[in-house]
């Protein structure tokens, strides 16, 4: 192995550790060197048969020459090869079937911070394309998975420690975020992240990030102590309100475009058994449904326990309102929710449950192993509006009622103004969002179907419906232009949604910190700073 030392890796890992006093004025000088980026994380391009007579450039022999270097320094265990068991079970733990069937020339799995920015070098050295697997949840095929290229699977970076006086738990970005509410829930604490189980810390937080307890903190974003970053360079560094405060920046919100999180410093909050589940409602209950929403929506200001979203699907050749009602204390009957307990239900799931057994709940009906598609839009809460909204669905919907496995959920939710008020924390997020304009209405649809030859009939009928809401939204004045990048689809630019200023500021950041696009070219996939994932014509 050409690997140095652990004792002499060590060294290296706190050479890289930079902080702002050591800071160049230029954090990445135009002579960098590659080579002597890896020779200095103990790796011997020259020794390295497969690196040291690469020729050509194509994206098969970089990625032939990148994914052999993986193997021939860290051996079949870490580097998956293609028709292997590893690899075959790599590229099917996504949630999604579109990203389940991309194929990477082979996949990493790095154990150090350190092996992240080998990788990462590696790719500049070869040009080999890389994507970075966390949760693995988004809908869309190359979101976190890559064809042809490298994809690191972040799995087993998964510690999960407590700082002495408990306030801040260093989470790597291999777990889910159930595995973090069951290391904190003895010690009576939670983060603010994902409600559902298997939902990835990385992609959540860097894309935003809601949580049952929003209302009272803020989103996932907004409670980031500090990140340890993998930049382009290879060099790790922290990033926090205090160092690299741009970078900080950026991170929330501004999803992969900067680097490679290889670890999240979170503060903790006091959790304890809370209450909730879902009260299922039939049609001619709709417009009580839809003004319990939008009072439950206001109500957040005076209330932060409550956390809810509703959900209208067809089912069973019924049309029928989920409201998913959440309390973040035991409180059987708070006064919030009073609008929706005067409707009549016909199923109700309320109990009372751990933060871990509600994520598990709400689990079930998130399955994996479906063709997904995620679309969303923000407006200005209106309760015509979404009556609207809720009646021009399903009137849509028999046109896809045939295609087999179909099951559209027109899901609404509110970014409240307590949401809003605590994104000005530590500096201020990347999303672009102001409590003046709140509280504000997403609409999210969520789609799964069972066959790819339904692919194209789904994705233009979901663009017409988000085609004719949008405009409806504009003639009525209630348009906003954020999208909320954990429910985009593939065809939304999610980043000119934050605004023209914030787009403009994290385009600098970036190429402060990585002035070669590293981010942008070699790590093509998700949403990046300019333009959306897939072509606008469909």
């Amino acid at each position: 192995m050409l690997r140095f030392s652990i004792l002499l890796s060590a060294i290296c890992a706190i050479a890289l550790a930079q902080t702002d006093k050591t800071l160049p004025s230029v954090f990445e000088p135009d002579n960098y060197d590659v080579n002597a980026a890896l020779y200095n994380l103990g790796v011997d391009v020259s020794a390295i048969p497969a690196l040291s007579s690469l020729q050509s450039r194509s994206t098969e022999s970089a990625c032939g020459a990148a994914c052999s270097a993986l193997g021939f320094l860290y051996g079949p265990s870490r580097a998956f090869a293609q028709n292997t068991t590893a690899y075959t079970n790599a590229t099917g733990s996504y949630w999604s079937v579109q990203q389940e069937e991309v194929r990477p020339y082979c996949i990493f799995k790095p154990s150090v911070n350190t092996d992240v920015s080998i990788v990462v070098l590696l790719s500049r050295y070869t040009g080999c394309p890389f994507a970075i697997k966390s949760g693995g949840h988004a809908a869309f095929a190359g979101a976190s998975s890559i064809q042809g290229g490298i994809t690191v699977l972040l799995k087993d970076m998964n510690a999960i420690t407590l700082n002495e006086d408990r306030s801040v738990v260093s989470v790597g970005p291999g777990n889910v975020w159930v595995q973090v509410y069951a290391a904190l829930e003895p010690y009576g604490l939670a983060a603010i992240g994902g409600r559902v189980s298997t939902i990835g810390v990385g992609g959540l937080t860097t894309g935003g990030g809601i949580s049952y307890y929003s209302n009272i903190y803020g989103w996932a974003c907004d409670n980031v102590q500090s990140f340890e970053v993998v930049t382009a360079s290879g060099a790790i560094v922290t990033a926090s309100a205090e160092s690299y405060p741009d970078l900080y920046w950026a991170l929330r919100g501004g999803g992969n475009n900067f680097g490679i999180v290889t670890k999240f410093n979170l503060y903790t909050i006091p959790s304890q058994e809370m209450r909730g589940g879902t009260r299922v409602f039939a049609e001619d209950q709709f417009s009580e449904v839809i003004s319990a929403f939008v009072s439950v929506v206001n109500g957040a200001s005076n209330d932060g326990n409550a956390q809810h979203w509703v959900a209208f699907v067809h089912t069973q050749g019924q049309n029928i309102a989920a409201a998913e009602m959440t309390y973040v204390k035991n409180v059987s009957e708070p006064a919030i929710f009073a609008p929706y307990r005067a409707i009549p239900a016909i199923q109700d799931t309320t109990a009372s449950r751990t933060l871990v057994e509600y994520c598990d709940t709400v689990q079930e009906v998130n399955p994996d192993g479906l063709r997904e598609m995620y679309w969303t839009l923000t407006v200005r809460l209106d309760e015509g509006f979404i009556n609207w909204v809720t009646e021009y669905f399903y009137s849509v919907l028999p046109q896809v009622w045939s295609i087999p496995g179909i099951n559209p959920s027109l899901v609404n939710q509110g970014i409240t103004v307590p949401m809003l008020k605590n994104m000005t924390r530590n500096g201020g997020n990347a999303l672009g969002l102001d409590a003046s304009d709140g509280p504000l209405h997403l609409l999210l649809m969520s789609t799964w179907w069972d066959n790819a030859d339904d692919d194209e009939t789904i994705v233009a009928w979901a663009k017409s419906f988000w085609d004719t809401v949008s405009a409806k939204a504009k003639n009525d004045g209630l348009l906003h232009d954020y999208v909320y990048m954990n429910y985009a689809s593939q065809y939304q630019d999610v980043i000119a949604g934050y605004g023209a200023a914030n787009k403009a500021k994290l385009q600098s950041i970036a190429v402060k910190y990585d002035p070669k696009g590293v981010y942008q070219t070699l790590q093509p996939g998700y949403f990046k700073l300019d333009g959306a994932p897939a072509s606008a014509s469909l």
